[in-house]
């Protein structure tokens, strides 16, 4: 029953965002001639369907490189098909969860007896993400700093927030590495052993310990997963870019590099479905405000960057259910 509530809610939430857009950026005769221009710059388009790709090749690689720590015959086809078919569960469930749940099952079936490190490793790839996302937007912030006083009012509130934001949950991560490590938490224990031994604290610490052995073993891997990971990072946000040209828009790269880190975390949010609504909103805010883009076109070039990810997750929905009777188990798919 609160799996449905939720759901209808994220629909309710995202139909009447499109709606609101839809209503003050008339669809019939501003955004929809935006799609018929895909035809026309058919290059932009398929460039947009293989930046999509290209991301969801270098998510695999980065999650291979770690789950390789442990599982070093681990074949990377078995992490990429993993990882094309988690797409279209991102979609089916309406958010990530799905996704990461089917990976997990579908890669501990394949290694018995590793469920705890599987999932420890996909905690760690999400992390390194995170990383990998704040340098990125650092440096493309840095390298917009002197045209800063000519932002939009709305573009810089979202950039400030955004800025705390990820600026915090570095820091958070960081103070967690070091509260975790083992030293420390012994520490605890013996300091404060009421505290420390409540059953929802010892939970958690156990978890977050767990993650730190694993951490401490892969440290090399994950280093190298944070530089696959800036990369899949552009990968994924030239898709967008590739979407504002193939519906007549223009921007400047760094502009749209700039704009996406804070575009793609608002449609992470778990209010609507797959960021329908809130994704466009804030795609259109930043490109209006930064580089001048007309709302209609920011609104167009993000649904249509969102379109071209989509594709890959109906490939994943195509490969489940061809392979569902072989590989992934139909206890996967009610899981996920």
């Amino acid at each position: 029953m609160k799996r449905l509530l939720s759901i209808s809610l994220r629909l309710a939430i995202s139909g009447v965002l499109l709606f609101l857009l839809f209503r003050e950026h008339n669809l019939i005769s501003e955004i929809a001639p935006r799609f018929w221009t895909l035809l026309t710059n058919w290059p932009w388009m398929l460039g947009g369907i293989a930046f999509a790709f290209l991301s969801l090749l270098l998510t695999a690689l980065r999650w291979h490189i770690l789950l390789r720590g442990f599982a070093p015959g681990l074949p990377f086809a078995v992490v990429l098909r993993a990882e094309v078919v988690s797409a279209f569960f991102n979609i089916s469930s309406l958010g990530v969860v799905g996704g990461d749940t089917y990976k997990i099952m579908s890669l501990s079936r394949r290694l018995p007896g590793k469920t705890m490190p599987v999932g420890i490793s996909l905690v760690i790839d999400h992390l390194t993400g995170l990383v990998a996302v704040a340098l990125l937007f650092a440096v493309c912030i840095s390298a917009k700093a002197a045209q800063w006083p000519d932002f939009g009012p709305n573009a810089r509130m979202l950039v400030i927030g955004y800025s705390m934001y990820v600026g915090g949950a570095v820091v958070g991560l960081l103070l967690s590495w070091i509260s975790f490590k083992p030293a420390l938490l012994a520490w605890g224990r013996r300091t404060f052993p009421r505290t420390m031994g409540l059953p929802i604290f010892e939970g958690v610490i156990s978890r977050m310990a767990q993650v730190h052995g694993v951490f401490s073993k892969l440290w090399g891997r994950t280093l190298s997963a944070t530089v696959v990971a800036v990369f899949l990072h552009v990968a994924f946000f030239m898709s967008f870019y590739c979407g504002l040209r193939a519906v007549g828009g223009a921007a400047p790269v760094l502009d749209v590099l700039t704009a996406m880190p804070i575009v793609d975390a608002a449609a992470s949010l778990p209010v609507s479905v797959s960021g329908l609504g809130v994704r466009e909103r804030t795609f259109e805010a930043l490109l209006a405000g930064i580089a001048g883009v007309p709302d209609a076109v920011g609104i167009s070039a993000s649904l249509a960057g969102w379109l071209f990810n989509l594709f890959w997750g109906l490939v994943g929905g195509v490969l489940f259910l061809r392979s569902r009777g072989s590989s992934p188990s139909a206890q996967e798919a009610r899981a996920a």
